[in-house]
């Protein structure tokens, strides 16, 4: 099922792109503090530096409340405002804005307080917060987690989404964000607070953890800030977390990879680094096959979660597939004999819709192409429940796989259909291929229990007046076949005029 027109199916993926811009514009902030210079102490420590405790240059020790709090006076003097306008990297490709809007929300899901990247304001609450909000414009996705007083760290949540409702006593001490695909690609994301005794933490990026834990102080002030990552970053990148420690992954003056308790206890559980999962087993990074919460995971060497496991597993033509809409995401599962599908064999980004069934289903029709109705065409059709079908993009007027509307694959995470799931062409062309008749589809929605793995996203977008799905697997042949079709004719040439320079040598 689609949705039945071209503005349905492609433009109105730029329209929502587009208000949410346009609300983003609409929050001012009047306050205004005076400069702070940045600190020589940052966290990006190289590795050669092994005199330096990295970890502790990341934590705030020696902190002590005023006895005449002010924290308007704390908040003006802290400098949030000093950042945010004209520094994100322009979008060259799809031309358009990237922004990442935060907001203090309270537990009735009305927004406290709020603001976007891309300028001078910042978000304040002087009574802090319990929940946290974020949405985004442009090609990307962003991720965050929020550390709450008495309930710990929040499952991660994406663009769109707020963390988890709770009590309204449940402030809101600590956050991690960090940005994934194109707009990452192009900026890296900071992040600072102003704690309810007056403390301020420098600068954190992608992922890294701000705020205090272990302590009776929450957040009352938060900026963000996208920053270009061409240019160099004027503020103090240490002094991230009020705690006896650092939490959160970091690498120590060796470079080796670790994470840190608040607390000083080893460790066991999920890091990332900026976007790239580890698990951590009594503070050991793990690798090998590992069994973790009722799944079975494979890491790599250096500890980094394998993600596409064919090339470790190979075909096994025995799968399961399981889709969550909250998320819009696929899972590939594979067999671990008795233990049954609780391998993630493959993740896939994904675009599904409000009709879109739950329940369990079965493949069991498959087309190459097909006409859906009025001016679409989707290849690679796998049908498992009606009119309810996995497939590619969609394709305007002609069954070909140059047509294709751009918008439908770089705002696949915004886009929606009419119910069935569409996938970018290579992935969709894998179902087809390697998912036999009767393979179980399961289709369910939850969503703060994402699944085993987290979802790609879009990398680099495509132009707008690009025709094709650059996954199309036909477009990735014909251009590989080119490509060696080249490489062969330039090997002659050079054997050609190394033959001709030996024989006039010879002459």
């Amino acid at each position: 099922m689609y949705l039945s027109n071209k503005v349905r199916g492609g433009l109105f993926i730029l329209a929502s792109s587009l208000s949410l811009i346009f609300s983003f514009a609409t929050y001012a902030s009047s306050l205004e503090g005076p400069g702070q210079a940045a600190d020589s102490n940052s966290s990006e420590t190289s590795t050669n530096e092994a005199a330096i405790d990295v970890r502790s240059s990341l934590a705030i020790t020696n902190y002590t409340q005023p006895e005449n709090l002010n924290l308007d006076e704390v908040v003006n003097a802290a400098n949030l405002n000093s950042l945010g306008d004209n520094l994100t990297a322009p979008d060259t490709i799809t031309g358009a804005p990237i922004m990442f809007k935060y907001g203090m929300w309270n537990v009735d899901n009305s927004e406290i307080s709020g603001a976007p990247s891309n300028a001078q304001a910042f978000a304040y609450s002087p009574g802090g917060f319990p929940r946290l909000q974020i949405h985004h414009s442009g090609v990307g996705r962003y991720y965050a987690r929020a550390f709450n007083q008495n309930s710990g760290w929040s499952p991660w949540i994406n663009s769109g989404e707020a963390t988890p409702n709770g009590d309204s006593n449940n402030k809101v001490q600590a956050v991690q964000i960090r940005a994934k695909g194109y707009g990452g690609v192009l900026n890296d994301i900071y992040y600072k607070a102003v704690l309810s005794n007056g403390a301020v933490t420098g600068w954190g990026k992608n992922g890294q953890t701000v705020g205090t834990i272990g302590t009776d102080a929450y957040i009352v002030a938060l900026k963000v800030v996208m920053w270009d990552k061409t240019r160099d970053f004027p503020e103090s990148t240490s002094g991230l977390l009020l705690a006896p420690f650092y939490e959160g992954v970091y690498r120590d003056s060796s470079g080796a990879l670790k994470y840190s308790k608040s607390d000083d206890a080893a460790y066991t559980g999920w890091g990332f680094e900026n976007n790239t999962p580890y698990y951590f087993r009594d503070g050991a990074i793990q690798t090998g096959w590992q069994y973790i919460d009722g799944y079975k995971y494979y890491f790599a060497e250096d500890g980094q979660l394998v993600t596409d496991l064919e090339p470790v597993m190979g075909l096994t033509n025995d799968y399961v597939i399981k889709y969550n809409t909250a998320t819009a995401t696929m899972y590939i599962m594979a067999r671990d004999g008795a233990n049954g599908y609780i391998i993630p064999y493959k993740t896939f980004m994904s675009t599904d819709g409000p009709d879109t069934p739950l329940g369990s289903y079965k493949i069991y029709a498959k087309y190459a192409w097909k006409f859906m109705h009025d001016d679409i065409y989707c290849q690679y059709l796998s049908r498992f429940y009606n009119g309810f079908i996995i497939h590619s993009l969609i394709y305007y007027d002609t069954p070909s796989p140059y047509a294709l509307d751009a918008n439908t694959y770089n705002y696949m995470d915004i886009a929606q259909s009419g119910g069935c799931l569409r996938l970018k062409a290579g992935d969709a062309a894998w179902v087809y291929h390697n998912c036999k008749m009767g393979t179980p589809v399961i289709t369910y929605s939850n969503l703060h229990e994402k699944g085993p793995v987290e979802k790609p996203a879009i990398d680099t977008p495509i132009p707008t007046d690009q025709k094709f799905d650059p996954t199309d697997p036909v477009i990735v042949q014909k251009q590989q076949a080119e490509a060696a079709k080249q490489a062969a004719a330039e090997a002659a040439r050079q054997a050609a005029e190394q033959t001709a320079g030996e024989q006039n040598n010879g002459a």
